[in-house]
């Protein structure tokens, strides 16, 4: 729901609307249904709505509170909002709508910061609080909206893309200007296919990190804190190994995640692929609610599809499901997908994701999906990677390891979906890397010796090699870490800065809100402490527990079935369909244009792959990523029209005078 644009000043220039308003509509994909600014009191709040809640013009942002004291903008959902209104009438506060975002203004009256911890949902907001001269910057906690940052001398410019960030960075005539690449962020990216941790590959420009607020006031930043981090919960059953307590309690706390989730005042579809996750995210909300239709991806290549089973599971739960085909032509969006996609994200899956939420996005505004499940519940085969690395590592020598790498090189791996030889060629290759810093390398691309050979200088060079022990550094790993060290670690890394980037900017692109119940934090608290309890062994199959509840709810069709995923034939398509457009982007004088790669090298691992020698297709995917990334946010610049007509952008005046308050859109 939504996209948000603002700044607050306290010792810089002054907010110009002519300049500022433009740049809200750099998010009008993510609202196309209306939009409105505020200005006053060296704070500009641009927002664009994506209507959910409260169809009617009562529910337009930016929203005030009655005393014109509190200013909101909001992106997101919270699910709570029901019982948050009814605790906050209780206490006396009048709404005059029926959607969330009242919530946040009288709940931050009632409880000041403390309201975070009482949300349920996903959301990123912008609140000013004008007697005190104060801004709050939130985020959800498990980083499901976003919310990116840049802070300067005497201001703070906050957004829920980096576009209309980097657009107001640009110098004049739309040159770099103040754009840059960040060497730190490139050297993770090229190691594990996103950009980890806080940063963002432009200077300077950070995101808000998951469970996360930062306060600002008339002399600069006042407090930041995190409200909330992935951890288990302390739970008596799990504690006396009652798992049959455990499987009841799961399933109730999946139903009320579901339940809440499913509140909308328009129809809701729903992600399905036919795997433990999302059919018993659709079982739930098929029992309680309505989904007026599911939608699967049907990958035209063999071993790639999951149709069959998401049939299957469809027609079990008398669910109307529609096939969303993905072919080679999808590959004429890989501009479009990149430069939506924002900051760089090597995910290749993000192709699949597109064409499902272009295809939802045609019928509904809305779609329910299973994300989270991996992270919660242990599914990830990278958890028995590191397992088994663990155990192999702790009984060779460093000789013996550094054999094993180097026997990587010599098996031809197979290009089918996730194939045996490819899985070994990637345990192989980490071999000699402690078990932490190897878990990073399962899902990534390049080795840090090998990324730091990709780069140019010194300095980028080093950042490389150190890329991936930083992340298990910055992450508080030990040296050994057990299944949910390993599920914390993906909880706060790669589900926020890989996952929920790639579905949130995909289905925005089109319009379309995704919501993932499987991560409302009471369920998840739960799953976190009961996963690793009872899976203890290795010949436990992964997501034993969501396995278990999805036999007694489909039997062994489900949760027996292999873990597929979203993936695309990577290898074959950038040899085939996209050859053209990955040697443009690859050629020398491409990869020059960006001043931080070694174009000789580059082209060395391009060809290698051309030449059908070795599998480097993810590898050369995050490339080509990157540099038209670059070409879209760096190079050039956007044009800059306000939209005119129905949904065009409204002025909000909301005067603040000793607890009276004017608001309207003129």
């Amino acid at each position: 729901m939504c996209g948000i644009f603002g700044r607050f000043t306290w010792n810089a220039a002054p907010n110009d609307p002519t300049t500022l308003v433009p740049l809200v509509d750099l998010l009008r994909h993510r609202g196309p249904d209306g939009g409105g600014w505020w200005c006053s009191d060296g704070y500009f709040f641009g927002h664009r709505r994506l209507a959910i809640l409260d169809l009617s013009e009562a529910g337009a942002q930016p929203m005030a509170s009655p005393d014109g004291r509190y200013v909101v903008t909001f992106n997101g959902e919270i699910y709570n909002y029901v019982e948050l209104e009814q605790e906050l009438r209780a206490k006396g506060y009048v709404f005059q709508t029926r959607c969330d975002t009242e919530v946040l203004l009288h709940g931050y009256d009632a409880w000041g910061d403390g309201l975070l911890e009482r949300l349920t949902g996903m959301f990123a907001f912008a609140l000013a609080d004008r007697k005190k001269g104060e801004l709050l910057l939130a985020r959800d906690r498990f980083g499901e909206k976003p919310l990116l940052y840049r802070e300067g001398t005497g201001d703070v410019v906050f957004a829920s893309e980096l576009g209309p960030i980097a657009q107001h960075l640009a110098g004049p005539n739309g040159s770099a200007g103040d754009r840059a690449i960040d060497l730190e962020a490139l050297a993770g990216y090229l190691c594990v296919n996103f950009v980890p941790g806080d940063r963002t590959l432009m200077s300077g420009v950070r995101r808000l990190e998951p469970g996360t607020m930062r306060k600002y006031g008339r002399k600069g930043l006042i407090s930041t804190r995190r409200y909330y981090r992935p951890e288990p919960v302390q739970d008596a059953r799990v504690d006396r190994g009652d798992l049959r307590g455990v499987l009841d309690e799961l399933r109730v706390r999946l139903d009320d995640a579901v339940r809440i989730a499913l509140r909308s005042d328009v129809p809701l579809a729903l992600f399905l692929s036919g795997g433990i996750d999302s059919s018993l995210v659709a079982e739930s909300a098929v029992r309680q609610g309505t989904l007026a239709a599911a939608f699967c991806v049907d990958v035209k290549a063999e071993s790639f599809s999951e149709w069959d089973n998401a049939k299957w599971v469809a027609d079990r739960l008398k669910l109307r499901l529609e096939r969303v085909p993905l072919g080679p032509e999808a590959l004429e969006d890989f501009l479009a997908i990149v430069s939506h996609a924002d900051d760089p994200l090597a995910d290749a899956s993000a192709v699949a994701v597109w064409q499902l939420a272009r295809a939802t996005a045609k019928q509904f505004k809305v779609a329910v999906s299973g994300d989270g499940g991996d992270e919660l519940f242990g599914g990830y085969l990278t958890y028995k990677a590191t397992a088994v690395h663990r155990a192999v590592t702790s009984r060779i020598g460093g000789v013996a390891r550094g054999a094993l790498r180097a026997g990587a090189r010599r098996i031809r791996a197979r290009e089918t979906k996730v194939s045996t030889s490819y899985k070994l060629l990637r345990f192989l290759r980490a071999a000699d890397l402690p078990p932490g810093e190897a878990h990073f390398t399962w899902n990534g691309s390049w080795l840090p010796a090998e990324a730091a050979m990709l780069l140019s200088g010194d300095a980028a060079r080093e950042l490389a090699r150190g890329a991936v022990r930083g992340m298990a550094a910055r992450h508080g790993m030990s040296a050994r870490p057990e299944l949910g060290e390993l599920q914390q670690v993906d909880a706060g890394e790669y589900l926020p800065n890989d996952i929920l980037v790639k579905v949130d900017r995909m289905t925005m692109a089109h319009s379309l809100e995704s919501r993932a119940p499987l991560l409302n934090h009471h369920l998840a608290g739960l799953a976190l402490a009961a996963t690793p309890r009872f899976s203890q062994s290795i010949a436990h199959p992964p997501k034993r527990l969501l396995r278990t509840l999805a036999d007694e709810t489909f039997g062994p069709r489900v949760s027996r079935a292999k873990k597929q995923g979203f993936s695309i034939p990577v290898h074959a398509w950038l040899r085939g369909p996209m050859r053209d457009l990955t040697m443009d982007l690859l050629s020398p004088s491409s990869i020059r244009s960006l001043g931080v790669l070694d174009e000789t090298e580059v082209s060395r691992v391009r060809d290698r792959h051309m030449a059908a020698g070795e599998p480097l297709g993810f590898e050369l995917w995050g490339l080509c990523v990157l540099v038209a990334w670059y070409r879209a946010r760096v190079l050039s610049s956007a044009r800059l029209e306000p939209e005119r007509g129905r949904s065009a952008l409204k002025q909000v005046h909301v005067a603040f005078d000793s607890g009276t308050v004017r608001q309207e859109t003129p």
